[in-house]
């Protein structure tokens, strides 16, 4: 495809409550698209030719979209954006393409922008189905709501604010999945930007699967499992939006873990949810929160060199081994009172066929507490003994690898591992 250097080499995301902000209203559009049945679009493509551009079958692009999360309410201080909107040519755009501009803030003027010669095309402002041509950020989430109970009117499909959340939450998924994907290739694989987003179209079939996709209630797994990655990666998000500038936490490893919960298949997901508490009794929306969702988050902001590739994110050191992240907490001061609640995470471990592994694969499970680290083996001798988890294993280093498991504190371990 012959497209400008400009379009090529830049980059749609300014910040990362842009790049959110653009996806959800993506997202927007196109469910807007499925219930508008004169539309026959085939693809969505984020930060390709615009922010994001909607194909047909035969690879047309029948609208371009620039989005912009700015403050600003003075027309003019979109001109630049809004005529480079004007200015995009490429192969699959024609003067049936239309261009449409986002803005989150109410804006003294909407008039389109009309040509003034002819390398340039008319924009027009977006225009919302409230009939508002703005969309403020704190209200895209009831808008997306809004769009998604009318396409489940429109399709005669059980409605609820339950299902809605479930189907937004695997759209969700499905748009950070395929941006992932794309800035993969970007980094791993050398492409150029443009390249790598034109490559990974996300498919108005896959959209609509999401949004045809079913559970029976609150009690169902699978939503309790998206809901549980959803509450991640949004707890994510706000730390990376808030810590854009800061040079005190990691970024690079908080997006390497985001990146890994996004791409976790459900069985997956079920062994992180586990491992993050293993105290919990089985998979339910109580099961987790914003609590322990950002005490397993520290622990990544503030420890370098996450590792990915394989299970879940955990961190290495020759001498030490590996090191789990958890979202335990160990909040008595004097150790030993403390030796309930390790006795309560490690027999849940031990009980739990989805996780017992753990303790045989991770040399250190890191916890919020203030005592030095400490092996297993010392917390047994109170307790009492921990017997293996399979009693016919007849590999009986097993036994002493539970012993040696260390607790060990956010603080020791970075030590540890960012010497």
């Amino acid at each position: 495809m012959d497209v400008p250097k400009k379009i090529r080499d830049s980059s749609a995301i300014a910040s990362w409550s842009g790049f959110i902000y653009q996806g959800k209203v993506a997202l927007y559009h196109c469910i807007h698209l499925l219930n508008d049945e004169s539309y026959r679009p085939c693809n969505l493509k984020v930060e390709s030719l615009d922010d994001f551009v909607i194909y047909s079958q035969e690879d047309k692009a029948l609208s371009l979209h620039q989005v912009k999360a700015r403050v600003d309410s003075k027309r003019s201080a979109y001109n630049s954006a809004v005529q480079q909107a004007a200015e995009i040519a490429a192969y699959g755009i024609d003067k049936n393409t239309k261009r449409w501009f986002h803005v989150a803030r109410e804006l003294d003027d909407f008039s389109p922008f009309n040509p003034t010669n002819t390398t340039q095309n008319k924009v027009e402002f977006y225009r919302y189905n409230d009939g508002n041509q703005y969309l403020q950020l704190d209200q895209v989430n009831a808008k997306l709501e809004k769009v998604t109970s009318d396409y489940l009117a429109k399709a005669k499909l059980n409605s609820s604010p339950l299902l809605i959340q479930y189907k937004l939450a695997l759209l969700y998924t499905l748009l950070d999945t395929k941006v992932i994907s794309a800035h993969s290739k970007i980094h791993n694989e050398g492409e150029i930007k443009f390249n790598a987003a034109n490559k990974t179209p996300i498919l108005f079939t896959e959209i609509e699967e999401c949004l045809k996709s079913e559970v029976l209630d609150d009690t169902d797994e699978r939503m309790v499992l998206n809901r549980f990655k959803r509450n991640l990666l949004e707890r994510t998000d706000l730390l990376i939006e808030s810590n854009e500038t800061s040079s005190q936490i990691s970024l690079i490893d908080i997006l390497a873990c985001r990146n890994a919960i996004a791409h976790m298949d459900l069985s997956k997901l079920k062994r992180l949810y586990y491992a993050k508490k293993p105290n919990i009794a089985s998979v339910t929306v109580e099961g987790f929160s914003h609590d322990s969702v950002e005490n397993y988050m520290d622990i990544i902001a503030l420890i370098r060199k996450l590792v990915v590739a394989s299970d879940l994110p955990h961190y290495h050191q020759q001498i030490f081994g590996t090191y789990l992240p958890t979202a335990i907490q160990l909040k008595k001061i004097n150790e030993k009172l403390s030796l309930s609640e390790i006795q309560n995470n490690v027999e849940a471990l031990r009980e739990n066929s989805i996780i017992q592994d753990i303790l045989y694969e991770y040399n250190n499970l890191i916890v919020e507490m203030k005592h030095p680290p400490f092996p297993l083996s010392e917390a047994s001798k109170i307790t009492g003994k921990f017997i293996d988890v399979s009693e016919d294993d007849e590999d009986k280093n097993r036994l002493t690898k539970i012993h040696n498991v260390r607790f060990i504190s956010t603080e020791d371990a970075q030590g540890e591992l960012n010497d």
